[in-house]
């Protein structure tokens, strides 16, 4: 009989978006029967947001804090203490991590998603909070942690829509709807109050969002949602391709398996030596980073990208182009299989 994995969840956000409030609010509705675990971790030496949860343990509830640092960033070596002796000694039906605000979070679900946990874990959703008023400010948009936290996620929340007031709500909404990659469902709560059953969202795009009655909630806040149904996952060496036209515009997009790598010059090199295609933009794993290329008309960037759900890129030009032959160039751009 195969192991039974454990749900886990990263729920991230940046300072002061209502985190712990929200971490609150799921637990409030955990099931009395499961044993659920949390690990907080703070920037500083002192842990101060596991306080709201003392006494937890009578309801089979676990909390853990990993002070004194960035579990992001720190090697990960406290974060695998924890984990294990969670998995260990507590042996829970679920497991939240809430990282640092001011963490990258990626390398945890690297460390997730690796050889000694992957038989262990079964990973859901990436939850992101936003406060629509600090996405409102530059200094906020332009910072690198804030929006790496955003680009992680699967199911992106605009938090606090009370103090935001709903016309700022609304432009964050439709902002956030427009991201790529694009998340699996996007919504807006008040006070952290957060639907359970998105933390059951899977990971990849070949899900549909898990959010039942989403319009019998029994409480006072509205909880706005849009679900973005995506192509499933590809095997290796079987991209997936769609083609699609409108506005005398015509593009075509692929997605590539996770497991597949590229090399970051050949892409560089296969972008710029496209002709007649007004837009060329991606995200791909390059062995250990993956990055977002963008080209508009010539312009040419790349970016550090926190995405880690497939690799997948879009061309669009004002005629239909030899899409076959694009293919072919971006496959002669991956490393080969070990």
């Amino acid at each position: 009989m195969a192991l039974q994995k454990i749900p886990v969840n990263l729920i991230t956000g940046f300072l002061g978006v209502g985190k712990t409030t929200t971490l609150q609010n799921i637990l409030k509705r955990k099931p009395a029967d499961e044993r659920w675990a949390v690990i907080i971790n703070e920037f500083g030496s002192v842990s101060i947001d596991h306080t709201p949860f003392a006494g937890a343990d009578e309801n089979g509830l676990v909390v853990k804090e990993v002070a004194g640092g960035c579990i992001c960033c720190s090697a990960n070596l406290p974060m695998q203490m924890t984990l294990t002796l969670v998995l260990r000694q507590i042996k829970p039906h679920r497991i939240l991590i809430e990282p640092t605000g001011m963490g990258h979070p990626e390398a945890i679900l690297d460390m997730l998603r690796g050889k000694f946990l992957k038989d262990v874990l079964d990973i859901r959703a990436t939850v992101c909070l936003v406060d629509p008023r600090q996405w409102d400010k530059e200094e906020y948009r332009e910072h690198e942690t804030f929006i790496d936290q955003i680009t992680l996620s699967d199911v992106l929340i605009a938090n606090k829509i009370d103090l935001a007031g709903e016309e700022l709500t609304r432009e964050f909404l439709g902002w956030a709807k427009e991201l790529f990659p694009p998340k699996i469902l996007i919504g807006a709560v008040a006070q952290g109050d957060v639907d359970p059953h998105w933390l059951n969202i899977e990971p990849f795009p070949n899900r549909k969002a898990l959010h039942p009655n989403a319009h019998e909630h029994e409480h006072h806040h509205h909880h706005h949602h849009d679900e973005a149904h995506d192509l499933p996952i590809p095997e290796v060496g079987k991209p997936l391709m769609k083609e699609s036209h409108g506005l005398g515009r015509y593009s075509c997009g692929w997605v590539f398996s996770p497991d597949e790598v590229f090399d970051l010059q050949k892409l560089k090199a296969w972008v710029t030596s496209l002709k007649h295609v007004e837009r060329v933009k991606g995200a791909f794993r390059t062995g250990v980073d993956w990055v977002l290329i963008n080209s508009v008309r010539g312009e040419f960037s790349i970016e550090y990208l926190a995405y880690r759900r497939d690799s997948r890129v879009e061309c669009i030009g004002g005629n239909p182009l030899p899409w076959k032959t694009l293919e072919e160039g971006l496959k002669g751009c991956l490393l080969e299989q070990k």
